[in-house]
């Protein structure tokens, strides 16, 4: 923000304001955890979701160059928002809850990836919206922008960490259909984010809160079936059914990566 539009102290505030809305919705999904993590071991999460911004300022320039050089129309916008955004920061996050959280020793039922998961998303949408107040050109613009992302982009997020925590969950300790599980832990977030990025591109805004409501019922109906199962048995470790390998995240972001350009070069063709 140019400082002569703005107080030292409006800044303080714009900036609360902006990193507000992950921290409330961390702590909801926190204190809904019956046998909850070591906070020290979620706030590194957080933290650690937070430097994702670091490796896209890396890679987005290159995907951009790619998108520029192959795509217009329709299927720019659907590489961009599927691909460029979704898929990259939703991978990112994805990592950080691979490397980190699902090594730890406390990571040992299936809410501890939803708390995790979460974390590392919300961690991400927390410097994500510092990055976009310094759009405004006033303080007042740049509180709208803050104000505007509490209640669509900052919940998105959150959502997101929510259903991929959810599927990798079930694919670590589940039963059957683990393979299956740990595509959906990507494939779902990226979706769900790509649609909502896809929405907001072709200025459908309005659709975006109906995702939005929509998701929020669904989360709740799962935190619900979580918090019973912990409480219904005692606080003990569940053996992992099913140990993740790197080699199969490889495997799994090939197969996302090539679907969207499929789908992307389907739209070129459809309305070229």
């Amino acid at each position: 923000l140019p400082v002569y539009l703005v107080t030292l102290f409006d800044i303080y505030i714009i900036y609360f304001i902006a990193l507000l809305p992950a921290i409330i919705i961390i702590s909801i999904v926190y204190s809904k955890d019956v046998f909850p993590e070591d906070k020290r071991e979620v706030a590194i999460t957080f933290l650690l979701g937070c430097s994702i911004i670091l490796f896209l300022d890396l890679l987005i320039p290159l995907v951009e160059a790619f998108n520029d050089s192959f795509f217009v129309g329709y299927g720019n916008i659907a590489f961009m928002t599927f691909f460029r955004a979704a898929t990259l920061e939703e991978t990112l996050k994805f990592l950080v809850l691979y490397f980190y959280a699902y090594r730890l020793k406390s990571f040992n039922e299936p809410m501890d990836a939803v708390v995790f998961a979460t974390a590392a998303s919300l961690g991400f949408a927390a410097i994500e919206n510092l990055d976009y107040v310094h759009l405004g050109e006033t303080g007042e613009e740049a509180f709208n922008i803050a104000f505007l992302r509490a209640f669509s982009a900052v919940p998105l997020h959150g959502l997101c960490g929510i259903f991929m925590g959810v599927f990798f969950g079930l694919a670590v300790f589940g039963r059957s259909n683990n393979k299956k599980y740990l595509f959906y832990a990507l494939a779902v977030p990226i979706f769900i984010h790509g649609l909502y990025n896809f929405v907001l591109s072709i200025y459908a805004d309005v659709l975006i809160y109906f995702i939005l409501i929509f998701l929020i019922f669904k989360a709740s109906s799962i935190f619900e079936k979580l918090t019973y199962d912990q409480r219904t048995r005692e606080e003990e470790d569940i053996d992992k059914a099913y140990v993740i390998t790197s080699k199969e995240i490889f495997i799994n972001v090939l197969k996302i990566t090539g679907m969207i350009i499929v789908g992307v070069i389907s739209l070129e063709v459809f309305f070229n």
